[in-house]
């Protein structure tokens, strides 16, 4: 069997891992909703699903669903847009406490580089986060997604903000706006 190195987010929910020829055959198989998001250990931040078709080795003709039309694909990606940040956040559940790297952000979450793991999926958690590229420091409250333990990538946790200030939110839009305009 091939690395398990793929995640699937499909209804509100992360499956994985998968390797490779699990994947292939859930799209083939339409078992994959269109409208979800794939991840590969590696990658930075949470794709389109099209966006992992021809890694996955599915051709667009092989079974899979068509790709949603482009303003869909379009409104999609808008939504997930990170940045690459550095900075620490503190992260905790009122009872264990890890300060770890920030590696990229965007309006709905944040990957936090520890090789700490004591939190589990699906678990709430406290942040405190001071990344470049913010106005200020801002507190926030996020669920575990992911915690990913190869060490040839960043090591930590993939955190979906539950709740986030207003002015953080529109820091973090600002600040993948610009990053993504310069390249």
């Amino acid at each position: 069997m091939s690395e398990q190195v793929w995640y699937l987010y499909q209804n509100g929910q992360q499956i994985g891992p998968f390797d490779t020829q699990q994947v292939h055959q859930l799209m083939t198989n339409k078992m994959i909703s269109q409208e979800g998001f794939i991840f590969k250990v590696g990658w930075k931040d949470w794709r389109p699903l099209e966006d992992g078709l021809e890694e996955l080795g599915v051709a667009a003709d092989s079974g899979a669903e068509a790709p949603p039309d482009p303003e869909a694909m379009e409104r999609r990606r808008a939504n997930s847009p990170r940045a690459s940040v550095k900075g620490r956040v503190a992260v905790h559940n009122n009872g264990q406490l890890t300060v770890g790297s920030g590696v990229n952000i965007s309006e709905t979450g944040i990957f936090v580089e520890t090789r700490e793991e004591l939190f589990t999926v699906g678990e709430q958690l406290k942040l405190s986060v001071r990344c470049n590229g913010l106005d200020k420091a801002f507190n926030a409250e996020a669920v575990v997604v992911r915690y990913n333990s190869d060490s040839r990538y960043p090591v930590g946790y993939g955190l979906q903000f539950v709740e986030i200030p207003d002015k953080a939110r529109e820091d973090i839009h600002r600040l993948v706006e610009e990053l993504n305009r310069a390249g």
